[in-house]
């Protein structure tokens, strides 16, 4: 005798909406500030790091010998 698992269960309509907490209840006009500020965080970033590396190169290359 074998179990045969893959039979196919009834869903209902409700299980297939969408979920109302999806998103962690933030509205959107939020949402979008906090892209913004991620988005600047990565831009300044990115810019403070390559402005080290720069000086880095800056440095080497008036390095004495």
């Amino acid at each position: 005798m074998t179990d045969d698992h893959s039979t196919a269960r009834p869903t209902d309509a409700a299980s297939s909406a969408p979920d109302p907490s999806f998103g962690g209840g933030m509205s959107e006009a939020r949402k979008e500030r906090g892209a913004s500020v991620r988005v600047f965080l990565y831009i300044a970033g990115s810019h403070l790091l390559l402005g080290f590396m720069a000086l880095l190169f800056y440095l080497g290359s008036h390095a004495q010998k």
